[in-house]
């Protein structure tokens, strides 16, 4: 198999990651609102939300570093045949640096923020509005202490000092030199000696006895180890086979439009728990690259040439804002399709916009005033917010304005700017394509905007 795919979107995410963890690690406001909290002995409700809010960040923020590892894996193991030497050192250098943030990112979380029982206690508790399950922060706690971790760890590191000159010499690789300046930054947060170790190991015992029970949810576990850095991440269910089949897949291509919202939502993707809501992610669809003319699409050169057939959405992942094929941003479990009410020209402009940041970084901080990393409904705010007479207002969370797919969705339910045109994969409508106004009834459902219709006597 080659390496290209796997090592250029590795790279992309752990760029954005790095600095959004680095960011959760500057939260001043998060540890004054946990020393007073524990001075006081109890969280106020503003404290309670905005520690909630960072830890549900942190935890969207290793998911993630989770699962770049776990992309990295085929090509990361020593005997993988068709894959070079020089591409697994490659594969190892990012998967290194990925294990070297969540380390250094968890041991933040354990040493400076959950210094107190009190704090503990907190972010043990599940949020149902973030679908933070119970315990998380003793399940982070626990693999950071793990002796298999640990000497998993040891061999990465050991195999980096061995190999220093070779991994120094990738600073003249374009695609992993901006990688490289987060590993100078993390790597020393690998280096815990043994007695440190040691002491870490009883306090995390202690804490779990305290518990008087052991959690048995979300254990996520990460590993390095082989001389390539074989990596496993258990953060994937491989027996899920997604819901949008080939025939469900050509009919929402057949409905949709240029100018379209595509909401979508995994079944089995760590990072969705940490996201408020049933409908999670947004994307953007361009259309076939003839809509460049028929539309008047303003587009350069360079990314006309990377918008071709069958390429047609404008898509904020993990890896940045990227052109996407159709079945890939529905490789997916349910889809709904929401149209603004725009006109022709005014959905040129608005897919103009939205193109002119295409290249960008995914924003994992979600900060919606800065225009050089992007969420995924940032990019369809950056299009349409202001078009005519449609108007997307952000809404406060925990401190700051943000939009939720759902927000956008709760437009297209109430009328106020988009239309419903299709949904499928949602709790009421799990085998069916569903259009019209039965898709707008299906959406509110979906989420809760209104309670389901009672099912018919004798049904």
């Amino acid at each position: 198999m080659t390496s290209d795919p796997l090592i250029a979107p590795a790279a992309r995410a752990i760029t954005s990651l790095a600095p959004a963890v680095g960011g959760l690690e500057g939260g001043t406001a998060e540890l004054e609102d946990v020393r007073r909290a524990a001075e006081r002995g109890y969280f106020t409700p503003a404290e309670d939300e905005r520690v909630r809010a960072w830890f549900a960040r942190y935890l969207t923020a290793r998911e993630g570093l989770l699962e770049v590892i776990g992309d990295l894996r085929p090509n990361a193991g020593a005997d993988v045949e068709g894959v070079d030497e020089a591409t697994q050192l490659r594969c190892f250098v990012l998967a290194y640096v990925a294990a070297c943030v969540l380390v250094r990112a968890g041991r933040y979380l354990v040493g400076t923020i959950a210094t107190h029982r009190l704090v503990q206690r907190k972010l043990n508790e599940p949020e149902p509005r973030f679908r933070i399950p119970p315990k998380q922060y003793t399940a982070v706690y626990r693999s950071l202490t793990s002796p298999a971790n640990a000497w998993r760890l040891r061999e990465a590191i050991q195999f980096a000092e061995s190999n220093r000159t070779a991994i120094d010499a990738l600073a003249d690789d374009p695609t992993i030199a901006p990688v490289l300046t987060h590993l100078r930054e993390a790597e020393d947060a690998l280096r815990l000696g043994v007695g440190q170790y040691v002491k870490a190991r009883l306090r995390f015992r202690w804490h779990s006895l305290r518990r008087r029970r052991a959690s048995a949810t979300q254990q996520v576990i990460f590993s390095i180890a082989e001389a390539f850095g074989r990596v496993v991440s258990e953060v994937r269910n491989p027996l899920h086979v997604k819901r949008v089949d080939a025939t469900v897949l050509e009919q929402i291509a057949a409905l949709l439009e240029p100018g379209d919202v595509v909401i979508t939502r995994r079944d089995h993707v760590p990072t969705n728990l940490f996201l408020p809501g049933f409908w999670p992610h947004a994307s953007l669809h361009l259309g076939p690259a003839r809509v460049r003319a028929d539309l008047g699409v303003e587009v350069s050169d360079d990314r006309a040439a990377r918008w071709v057939d069958p390429i047609r959405m404008l898509e904020a992942r993990k890896d940045g804002v990227l052109f996407r094929e159709l079945a890939d941003t529905l490789a997916v479990d349910a889809v709904a399709v929401i149209r603004p009410r725009l006109s022709g020209a005014e959905i040129a402009r608005g897919l103009s916009a939205a193109i002119s940041h295409e290249g960008k970084l995914y924003n994992f901080d979600f900060d919606f005033f800065r225009a050089d990393r992007l969420v995924c409904t940032e990019v369809v705010y950056r299009a349409y917010d202001g078009l005519g007479p449609l108007r997307i207002d952000l809404k406060q969370r925990a401190g700051r304005l943000t939009l939720s797919a759902e927000d956008l969705l709760d437009l297209a339910v109430d009328g106020r700017g988009f239309l419903p045109v299709a949904v499928y994969g949602a709790p009421n409508c799990r085998g069916t394509v569903v259009t019209g106004d039965r898709a707008r009834r299906a959406l509110a459902e979906s989420y809760d905007r209104l309670q389901p219709e009672p099912a018919p006597p004798g049904s």
